[in-house]
């Protein structure tokens, strides 16, 4: 145990010392190899330090859950890490803890990653760990029952939290029956209706090397990586077949309005509409765009204005969430419930802004500036960079982003920043969810323009 602690300790400490220049972070040197299964073998070699974070992606999320089934991805990803066929869960987490290593797994909208980061020297057993969870997950009936049993209590808890109530209120409104729609963790009732064979048939319908990525990063080479991959996943079986298509969503005319009635001092509101896939060309512009409308912190105008101004809310913010099929973007913000309608009235006007007039080249320079200046931070360690390399991956980027986000975002002008504005903003077809003391917010849906 002592060794083990002593191990662990070491990988913290190693892992907090990973990190680089700005000058550097772009220069990322990406080698790949493709096994005859189909899975995808990548490597970024930073010998610098003993550490080694493995990591693998999977073309499966929330997006593939079954209507009905919401939540059967994320379950699925969290047995993982329970016992396989070879290891209980104790055993398991006694291997992980013995060399000190971090192992997780977990679903989001679009793809599953499951990652382990231990000292280089452990590699092998570290392979073996990671091929194991993938290939041979238990999905022990009492680890089932335990793991449903925990997410339905986490569900219930956050019925008393007005955020999670209004963004699932927001992805339900604005996705409709689109998987999106769903809650990712499910529902209480659709969790609780899960069986053991329903995430076993999950599992094999999805968990395949042809729709799979296995990245290295850290101490050690291709012809290493390589040669661990196919040792432990050669024998894996591929499938036939591509990813569901699912029907896009319709975008929203006018405005939609879902009210909540909650007895709480600060209203929750989301407002937003459709936004833009992650591969569309627009995606840098509309990052500048966004970062000066709200997105850009405390610099952002509508922090100024209706924080700084005017004092209705300690936090607002907006973003673009781009998916593989089409993302959304929002606006969100508390205020006090009697201030609802000012609060949603100079956000209405701070959007409309940014659609009849251009930005100053101040704004421009300090947001392009931002960003391009904190993405190293994205790369600074072994596992944000392998956790990128899925990213990347699933949303069909190429070996090129590295250099392509720094140049595409310095290469915005203000006329872009107005034109994706005007194209990708759209005040007048919206979602608006009000999580509060209706009675006081007394919200109502404008009549065109207002």
């Amino acid at each position: 145990m002592i060794r083990g602690i002593t191990r662990q300790f070491v990988v913290f400490w190693l892992v907090g010392l990973v990190w680089l220049p700005a000058s550097v972070a772009a220069d990322v040197k990406i080698e790949r190899a493709t096994l005859k299964n189909g899975l995808i073998v990548q490597v970024v070699s930073r010998p610098a330090l003993p550490i080694l974070t493995i990591s693998m992606g999977l073309e499966v999320g929330s997006r593939d859950d079954p209507k009905g089934q919401a939540g059967l991805a994320s379950i699925t990803a969290n047995l993982l890490t329970e016992g396989t066929t070879h290891r209980s869960a104790n055993e398991l987490s006694e291997a992980v803890e013995f060399m000190g290593a971090r192992l997780s797994a977990s679903a989001s909208s679009d793809y599953t990653t499951v990652s382990i980061t231990a000292l280089s020297r452990d590699q092998k057993t570290v392979m073996e760990l990671l091929a194991d969870v993938v290939r041979h997950p238990a999905f022990d009936k009492a680890e089932v029952a335990r793991i449903k049993n925990e997410v339905v209590a986490g569900l219930t808890a956050e019925k008393d939290q007005p955020g999670q109530v209004a963004s699932k209120a927001f992805a339900a409104a604005l996705f409709g029956d689109h998987p999106y729609g769903q809650p990712a963790s499910g529902t209480e009732e659709s969790v609780a209706a899960l069986t053991r064979q329903a995430i076993v048939d999950f599992h094999g319908q999805y968990y395949l090397p042809n729709r799979a990525v296995l990245n290295f990063v850290g101490d050690i080479r291709l012809k290493q990586a390589k040669k661990l991959a196919k040792k432990w996943f050669k024998g894996w079986q591929p499938s036939p077949g591509k990813r569901a298509e699912v029907p896009l969503p319709t975008a929203p005319e006018g405005v939609s309005l879902v009210t909540i009635d909650r007895p709480i001092s600060q209203a929750n509101v989301v407002m937003g509409h459709l936004g833009l896939s992650r591969s569309n060309p627009d995606f840098y512009p509309v990052t500048v765009m966004n970062y000066i409308l709200g997105g850009g912190g405390f610099s952002s105008r509508l922090v100024h204005r209706v924080r700084d101004q005017q004092g209705l809310a300690y936090s607002v913010y907006s973003g673009y969430r781009p998916q593989v099929d089409t993302g959304s973007f929002s606006v969100r913000f508390q205020t006090k419930n009697e201030n609802t309608r000012q609060a949603v009235t100079s956000v209405l006007a701070e959007i409309r802004r940014m659609l009849s007039e251009p930005v100053s080249a101040q704004e421009l320079e300090e947001a392009k500036s931002y960003l391009v200046g904190s993405f190293p931070l994205r790369l600074d360690t072994n596992g944000k960079m392998a956790n990128l390399l899925t990213f990347i991956h699933m949303y069909r980027l190429g070996d090129g982003y590295f250099d392509d986000y720094l140049a595409r975002i310095d290469a915005v002008t203000g006329e872009d920043v107005l034109r994706v504005a005007k194209q990708y903003l759209h005040p007048d077809n919206m979602v608006w969810v009000v999580v509060g003391q209706q009675d006081k917010a007394a919200i109502q849906v404008p009549s065109s323009g207002e």
